[in-house]
């Protein structure tokens, strides 16, 4: 700090002195300007001398803000890698929903099984057996399957098609309007007897589910209206519901019967074409491919008769009801 002091008070006395000789002459001549300059040079060049004894190179003060953020190091953190210890869950903002480590979970499922594929069939029921080709167990079965669903089919139509219990205690009731998926049977929470004639009842078993009741019945396209209350029990609700013309009903019959055949035939047809499969590894030869077939045929027939049998029943109660 002296050193510096002093330097300014030289460079300070020296502007005077110079000052004043300049002030004091009005005609300087060239040796004196160049005296005078010389004095202020060699002045600044003693100050320049003392900063640098005192402080240093001017340089070492004045870095560039680039070479003082890639110089700088930022002191580390006094934290130990906790290796053993689980990672804590990250959840979202609202409390009560999945952590993001579950529904990961979950998209990884479910991309697996797309991946997967569609599940394979389970298989039910005797198969065909190449050491014994003349077993036609499996295709009994598949036969006797097929009559169950269209036999049962039939009598929804001769009780009266769609108007029947079975038909209106199939409806789906929500009884949660906040929560649109899920729905139960009307059977699963009420009764359902006819009252004779066009009438039904549909008794409640909760007071709860019946207006849930009254709104499924009236978004159905097959009823579609209002049940009314009944006076004497409020857990009771009645509808009417018009009986189907019988030529529709005729139809119908007819449909479902084609179905039943169509079916019978290509479950024929599938134990034919194993039976082929068999005699080109060479599992069975010519003859009893040929005798398998006349067997598969007979049976078809057997089956026919029974489906012709079945629709002839069908139409006339069909027509009985009308009249």
């Amino acid at each position: 700090m002296k050193s510096l002091r002093a330097a300014n008070a030289l460079l300070r006395s020296s502007r005077g002195s110079c000052n004043g000789a300049c002030l004091q002459a009005p005609l300087l001549r060239d040796s004196q300007i160049a005296s005078c300059s010389a004095s202020i040079t060699t002045t600044q060049s003693q100050l320049s001398t003392a900063l640098y004894l005192s402080h240093g190179s001017p340089a070492q003060h004045h870095r560039s803000f680039s070479q003082t953020t890639r110089n700088y190091k930022r002191p580390p953190k006094n934290k130990e890698p906790a290796e053993d210890a689980a990672p804590a869950t990250k959840r979202r903002g609202n409390k009560g929903r999945e952590s993001y480590d579950e529904v990961a979970t979950k998209n990884s499922n479910k991309s697996a099984k797309s991946e997967a594929g569609p599940a394979t069939e389970k298989i039910t029921g005797p198969q065909p057996d190449p050491e014994q080709p003349f077993e036609l167990a499996d295709l009994t079965y598949a036969f006797d399957k097929a009559d169950q669903h269209h036999v049962e089919e039939l009598k929804k139509l001769r009780t009266g098609a769609r108007f029947n219990a079975e038909v209106i205690g199939a409806i789906p009731v929500n009884p949660d309007k906040k929560n649109s998926s899920i729905s139960f049977p009307l059977r699963e929470l009420a009764t359902v007897a006819p009252l004779g004639g066009r009438k039904w009842s549909i008794l409640s078993f909760e007071e709860a589910s019946v207006k849930p009741i009254m709104s499924a019945i009236q978004k159905s396209d097959e009823f579609n209206q209002q049940p009314q209350r009944s006076e004497d029990n409020l857990l009771e609700l009645t509808i009417s519901v018009e009986p189907e013309r019988a030529d529709a009903l005729a139809k119908r019959v007819k449909d479902t019967c084609l179905a039943w055949r169509n079916k019978i035939r290509a479950l024929s047809h599938k134990r034919e074409t194993v039976n082929k499969r068999w005699r080109a590894e060479g599992a069975i030869v010519d003859d009893d491919l040929q005798k398998l077939k006349q067997k598969v045929q007979k049976m078809q027939e057997d089956r026919m008769k029974v489906v012709a049998q079945r629709e002839k029943e069908a139409l006339q109660h069909v027509q009985s009801r009308s009249g």
